[in-house]
């Protein structure tokens, strides 16, 4: 069975995470982008710049929850924040993204 995963960005429901890879002169880095969509804004990405992320984006918090298990949880519970790449990690880590 897989992981079901929730997000939040600022403590906001984020019903759609995109990751795309990245491509340079047409070919793959192996790095990944991750954008999120959300209601009445649109699409966007999220810098991924670790060193910058903590003093550029102090007041942007991505968070994730593994649904499947904080199943039975209150709706606090169980939400960790993450960087971008952090993020990608997990969800790789969760058999979600395929790096080949």
């Amino acid at each position: 069975m897989q992981s079901e995963f929730s997000f939040r960005l600022n403590g906001q429901a984020v019903p759609f995470v995109f990751v795309n890879r990245e491509r340079v002169n047409g070919k793959l880095t192996g790095r990944r982008h991750v954008a999120v969509y959300i209601d009445g804004v649109g699409r966007f990405e999220i810098d991924n710049d670790e060193s910058l992320w903590a003093e550029s984006f102090a007041e942007s918090v991505l968070e994730y929850r593994n649904d499947t298990q904080w199943e039975n949880a209150a709706e606090e519970d169980g939400w960790q924040q993450v960087t971008p790449s952090e993020l990608v990690q997990v969800l790789a880590d969760a058999g979600l993204l395929d790096f080949e």
